[in-house]
């Protein structure tokens, strides 16, 4: 409670409006119409990432005694008293926006309890970190490190909250999402077909270390083909300039999209920065006697070779619904989930599957760089005793 340092009465929540630069606010006093300056706090709220089964779980299922349910009483009491900010990110729209048509009504349901949850503040998904933690490393190459929120779009969640909050509804992010929504069977296809042809050309592996040198062998030619076709773009495209300045030929190839699949995220790393020199810069980190890559990849890559191994030593799944939750789109959720977001937040849910994932030795070895504390219906146990010590 906030009163008035000339009359003494309580300033109105309603007639307290808060600065979006600044750790101030200005509250206007019914009592006296003064205007009283509010300096806030400094704090240090714990992020927490929730997955697409804890909060379906939590908004969907009608039975209350679902620990789900408990612990999501517990997080919005927390949330309150400004100790927690929820993350929900585009990867939760992505999802939810996958709902079938006929399921239209807990599609809606699901992405405004979302967007509550959140505040109208959706964070972005593991492209966005990719190409945030990119950049900063070409601008600045000792700080590969350091995991600011802004890489996923969060400018200041730490700040106090009070005051009238304006929430965004988010709406364009369902349309364009559910426009964008490919069928998961096609997805689900795709996924299959991308391991089937890497275990063609895997060599010969004795274990999963073997597959994680292999995958990232792949991601590193990946990225220097997407950066050769930017830099042959960028240098054909001075050179169509200067022709149509001169008035010459422009019978000009460029490559197309499939020929260097990354070629369009190394664009995005790319924006703003001094594209020829960065590109450079790229192509010199990758061919180092240690070649470097972000902690977006780092992690993900050691999710593939583990589903990888996984898949080449046991039975390739047959069953639609096994690919989906195993290897394919489902799967592939858990692992954008977690690889764009463990360096960033304080503990993250996800399921008991993608949790036993988590502690596979070459999966374990990355995600224990970072403070992110992981839980899932197993262990949901534990998530409630951390939050009650908070």
């Amino acid at each position: 409670m906030h009163l008035c340092p000339d009359c003494g009465n309580a300033l109105p929540t309603q007639n307290i409006l808060q600065s979006r630069e600044s750790d101030k606010a200005r509250g206007r006093c019914s009592h006296c119409d003064k205007w009283v300056l509010i300096q806030l706090p400094s704090i240090r709220k714990k992020l927490v990432y929730l997955d697409q089964s804890f909060l379906s779980a939590a908004c969907l299922d009608a039975d209350t005694s679902k620990i789900e349910v408990r612990l999501l009483s517990k997080l919005k009491e927390l949330k309150d008293q400004q100790k927690v900010f929820l993350v929900i990110s585009d990867i939760h729209s992505r999802e939810t926006s996958a709902i079938p048509d006929e399921h239209d009504e807990d599609r809606r349901a699901l992405w405004m309890f979302q967007n509550d949850l959140a505040d109208g503040k959706i964070s972005g998904d593991w492209r966005d970190v990719f190409v945030a933690q990119h950049r900063r490393l070409l601008a600045n190459l000792n700080s590969s490190d350091s995991f600011p929120l802004t890489d996923i779009g969060l400018a200041d969640p730490h700040r106090w909250q009070i005051g009238i909050k304006i929430q965004l509804t988010n709406n364009w992010r369902q349309r364009l999402n559910i426009a964008d929504t490919r069928p998961p069977a096609q997805v689900n296809k795709e996924f299959r077909s991308i391991i089937e042809r890497q275990l063609e050309t895997i060599p010969r592996c004795k274990d999963a270390r073997d597959c994680l040198h292999f995958v990232r062998e792949l991601w590193h030619k990946c990225i220097q083909q997407g950066i050769a076709a930017r830099q042959q773009r960028h240098t054909l495209m001075t050179t169509l300039t200067r022709r149509l300045e001169s008035g010459g030929a422009t019978d000009i190839h460029l490559l197309e999209e499939s020929e260097a699949p990354l070629r369009q995220i190394v664009g995005e790393v790319m924006l703003g920065l001094d594209e020829e020199s960065a590109l450079q810069r790229w192509l010199n980190v990758l061919d180092g006697d240690s070649p470097v890559m972000c902690a977006s990849v780092m992690i993900r890559t050691a999710f593939e070779a583990s589903l990888l191994w996984k898949w080449r030593t046991g039975c390739p799944p047959t069953n639609p619904n096994t690919l989906n939750k195993g290897f394919g789109l489902s799967r592939q959720n858990d692992v954008d989930h977690i690889s764009a977001f463990v360096p960033y937040v304080d503990a993250l849910t996800t399921d008991n599957s993608t949790l036993d994932l988590c502690e596979h030795e070459i999966v374990a070895d990355e995600l224990v760089r970072f403070r992110c504390k992981m839980f899932a219906a197993k262990n949901y146990d534990d998530f409630e005793a951390w939050l009650d010590r908070l």
